[in-house]
Protein backbone atom coordinates (compact mmCIF):
# COMPACT_ATOMS: atom_id res chain seq x y z
CA UNK A 1 0.00 0.00 0.00
CA UNK A 2 2.74 2.44 1.03
CA UNK A 3 4.91 1.58 -2.00
CA UNK A 4 1.89 2.00 -4.30
CA UNK A 5 1.16 5.46 -2.90
CA UNK A 6 4.82 6.43 -3.20
CA UNK A 7 4.89 5.17 -6.78
CA UNK A 8 1.88 7.27 -7.77
CA UNK A 9 3.38 10.28 -6.00
CA UNK A 10 6.66 9.92 -7.90
CA UNK A 11 4.89 9.57 -11.24
CA UNK A 12 2.98 12.78 -10.53
CA UNK A 13 6.06 14.67 -9.32
CA UNK A 14 8.53 13.49 -11.97
CA UNK A 15 7.41 15.56 -14.93
CA UNK A 16 9.24 16.58 -18.06
CA UNK A 17 10.53 19.67 -16.29
CA UNK A 18 13.06 17.56 -14.38
CA UNK A 19 14.73 16.39 -17.59
CA UNK A 20 14.55 19.94 -18.96
CA UNK A 21 16.34 21.28 -15.90
CA UNK A 22 18.91 18.44 -15.86
CA UNK A 23 19.86 19.21 -19.46
CA UNK A 24 20.51 22.85 -18.67
CA UNK A 25 22.18 22.00 -15.36
CA UNK A 26 24.75 19.96 -17.29
CA UNK A 27 25.16 22.27 -20.27
CA UNK A 28 25.53 25.64 -18.57
CA UNK A 29 28.46 24.76 -16.27
CA UNK A 30 30.20 23.36 -19.35
CA UNK A 31 29.51 26.59 -21.20
CA UNK A 32 30.92 28.62 -18.29
CA UNK A 33 34.03 26.41 -18.25
CA UNK A 34 34.48 26.89 -22.00
CA UNK A 35 34.14 30.66 -21.66
CA UNK A 36 36.73 30.80 -18.86
CA UNK A 37 39.11 28.50 -20.73
CA UNK A 38 38.90 30.50 -23.94
CA UNK A 39 38.54 33.88 -22.25
CA UNK A 40 35.60 34.90 -24.42
CA UNK A 41 31.80 34.56 -24.09
CA UNK A 42 30.14 31.78 -26.07
CA UNK A 43 27.54 34.16 -27.50
CA UNK A 44 29.02 37.23 -29.15
CA UNK A 45 28.06 40.31 -27.06
CA UNK A 46 27.55 42.38 -30.21
CA UNK A 47 24.97 39.94 -31.53
CA UNK A 48 23.23 39.52 -28.19
CA UNK A 49 23.02 43.29 -27.82
CA UNK A 50 20.50 43.31 -30.65
CA UNK A 51 16.97 43.12 -29.26
CA UNK A 52 15.90 40.94 -32.18
CA UNK A 53 18.23 38.22 -30.86
CA UNK A 54 17.57 38.61 -27.14
CA UNK A 55 13.78 38.63 -26.99
CA UNK A 56 13.17 35.37 -28.91
CA UNK A 57 15.96 33.69 -26.91
CA UNK A 58 14.34 34.49 -23.58
CA UNK A 59 10.92 33.48 -24.91
CA UNK A 60 12.34 30.15 -26.07
CA UNK A 61 14.07 29.26 -22.79
CA UNK A 62 11.35 30.39 -20.38
CA UNK A 63 8.52 29.15 -22.61
CA UNK A 64 10.00 25.67 -22.82
CA UNK A 65 10.40 25.43 -19.07
CA UNK A 66 6.86 26.60 -18.34
CA UNK A 67 5.37 24.10 -20.78
CA UNK A 68 7.50 21.26 -19.38
CA UNK A 69 5.98 21.86 -15.93
CA UNK A 70 2.67 20.46 -17.17
CA UNK A 71 3.92 17.59 -19.35
CA UNK A 72 3.59 14.17 -17.66
CA UNK A 73 6.10 11.36 -18.13
CA UNK A 74 4.99 8.28 -20.03
CA UNK A 75 7.30 5.46 -18.93
CA UNK A 76 7.55 3.06 -21.85
CA UNK A 77 9.40 2.40 -25.10
CA UNK A 78 9.21 6.03 -26.26
CA UNK A 79 10.59 7.12 -22.90
CA UNK A 80 13.72 5.01 -23.45
CA UNK A 81 14.22 6.27 -27.00
CA UNK A 82 13.65 9.83 -25.86
CA UNK A 83 16.06 9.49 -22.96
CA UNK A 84 18.74 8.16 -25.33
CA UNK A 85 18.23 11.08 -27.71
CA UNK A 86 18.29 13.58 -24.85
CA UNK A 87 21.61 12.16 -23.61
CA UNK A 88 23.08 12.23 -27.14
CA UNK A 89 21.95 15.84 -27.51
CA UNK A 90 23.63 16.88 -24.26
CA UNK A 91 26.84 15.05 -25.26
CA UNK A 92 26.91 16.93 -28.57
CA UNK A 93 26.38 20.24 -26.77
CA UNK A 94 29.16 19.33 -24.35
CA UNK A 95 31.51 18.59 -27.26
CA UNK A 96 30.54 21.94 -28.78
CA UNK A 97 31.69 23.75 -25.65
CA UNK A 98 34.90 21.69 -25.57
CA UNK A 99 35.62 22.59 -29.20
CA UNK A 100 34.77 26.25 -28.56
CA UNK A 101 37.20 26.38 -25.63
CA UNK A 102 40.06 25.24 -27.87
CA UNK A 103 39.23 27.44 -30.88
CA UNK A 104 40.61 30.98 -30.66
CA UNK A 105 38.84 33.41 -32.95
CA UNK A 106 36.52 31.84 -35.51
CA UNK A 107 35.71 28.31 -34.31
CA UNK A 108 36.56 25.92 -37.15
CA UNK A 109 38.15 22.93 -35.41
CA UNK A 110 36.80 20.03 -33.40
CA UNK A 111 33.12 19.41 -34.03
CA UNK A 112 33.04 22.64 -36.04
CA UNK A 113 34.84 20.79 -38.85
CA UNK A 114 31.61 18.90 -39.55
CA UNK A 115 29.00 21.56 -38.80
CA UNK A 116 28.83 25.32 -38.66
CA UNK A 117 26.02 25.07 -36.12
CA UNK A 118 26.61 21.97 -33.97
CA UNK A 119 25.17 23.67 -30.90
CA UNK A 120 21.73 23.89 -32.49
CA UNK A 121 21.91 20.30 -33.69
CA UNK A 122 22.65 19.14 -30.14
CA UNK A 123 19.80 21.14 -28.63
CA UNK A 124 17.36 20.02 -31.33
CA UNK A 125 18.16 16.38 -30.61
CA UNK A 126 17.82 17.07 -26.89
CA UNK A 127 14.37 18.62 -27.31
CA UNK A 128 13.29 15.85 -29.66
CA UNK A 129 14.25 13.45 -26.88
CA UNK A 130 12.21 15.43 -24.35
CA UNK A 131 9.22 15.37 -26.69
CA UNK A 132 9.36 11.56 -26.78
CA UNK A 133 9.96 11.28 -23.03
CA UNK A 134 6.76 13.20 -22.35
CA UNK A 135 4.73 11.96 -25.30
CA UNK A 136 1.14 10.97 -24.48
CA UNK A 137 -2.41 11.97 -25.37
CA UNK A 138 -2.10 14.90 -22.95
CA UNK A 139 -2.77 18.30 -24.48
CA UNK A 140 0.46 19.52 -22.87
CA UNK A 141 2.44 16.86 -24.71
CA UNK A 142 1.00 18.18 -27.96
CA UNK A 143 1.85 21.73 -26.91
CA UNK A 144 5.43 20.63 -26.23
CA UNK A 145 5.53 19.09 -29.71
CA UNK A 146 4.49 22.51 -31.05
CA UNK A 147 7.32 23.95 -28.94
CA UNK A 148 9.75 21.57 -30.69
CA UNK A 149 8.56 22.85 -34.06
CA UNK A 150 8.96 26.42 -32.79
CA UNK A 151 12.49 25.52 -31.61
CA UNK A 152 13.49 24.27 -35.05
CA UNK A 153 12.10 27.42 -36.71
CA UNK A 154 13.72 29.62 -34.08
CA UNK A 155 17.11 27.94 -34.56
CA UNK A 156 16.88 28.40 -38.32
CA UNK A 157 16.16 32.10 -37.82
CA UNK A 158 19.10 32.44 -35.41
CA UNK A 159 21.41 30.65 -37.85
CA UNK A 160 20.55 33.17 -40.57
CA UNK A 161 21.15 36.06 -38.15
CA UNK A 162 24.50 34.63 -37.06
CA UNK A 163 25.65 33.94 -40.61
CA UNK A 164 25.06 37.56 -41.55
CA UNK A 165 26.80 38.75 -38.38
CA UNK A 166 29.82 36.45 -38.77
CA UNK A 167 30.21 37.35 -42.44
CA UNK A 168 30.43 41.02 -41.49
CA UNK A 169 32.81 40.28 -38.61
CA UNK A 170 35.23 37.78 -40.18
CA UNK A 171 34.79 38.53 -43.89
CA UNK A 172 36.63 36.18 -46.26
CA UNK A 173 37.71 33.85 -43.45
CA UNK A 174 34.09 33.03 -42.68
CA UNK A 175 33.10 32.84 -46.36
CA UNK A 176 35.85 30.26 -46.89
CA UNK A 177 34.62 28.33 -43.85
CA UNK A 178 31.06 28.41 -45.23
CA UNK A 179 32.24 26.99 -48.55
CA UNK A 180 34.05 24.11 -46.87
CA UNK A 181 31.69 23.21 -44.01
CA UNK A 182 27.99 22.28 -44.16
CA UNK A 183 25.49 24.43 -42.30
CA UNK A 184 24.19 21.54 -40.21
CA UNK A 185 26.11 18.28 -40.51
CA UNK A 186 28.31 16.33 -42.90
CA UNK A 187 31.86 15.98 -44.14
CA UNK A 188 33.74 19.15 -44.93
CA UNK A 189 35.01 19.61 -48.49
CA UNK A 190 38.55 18.97 -47.23
CA UNK A 191 37.47 15.65 -45.69
CA UNK A 192 35.64 14.66 -48.89
CA UNK A 193 38.62 15.49 -51.06
CA UNK A 194 40.91 13.41 -48.83
CA UNK A 195 38.48 10.47 -49.02
CA UNK A 196 38.24 10.73 -52.80
CA UNK A 197 42.02 10.92 -53.05
CA UNK A 198 42.41 7.73 -51.00
CA UNK A 199 39.84 5.93 -53.16
CA UNK A 200 41.70 6.93 -56.34
CA UNK A 201 44.98 5.68 -54.86
CA UNK A 202 43.40 2.28 -54.13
Amino acid sequence: MYSSVCGKFLVEIIGLWIFYVIGYAIAYPLRNWAQKTRGEPFEDPELLAQKKAMIPAMTWILGGFVISLFVPINFGFLFLIGLLLAVIGVIIVGYVFYSFAHNPGLAIRGIYRYSRNPNYIGWTIFFLGLTLIGWSESIWSIIFLAYLVYTICYFYWVVLQEEEFLTNKYGDSYREYVEKTPRYFGKSKDEKSKSNHKVKEQ
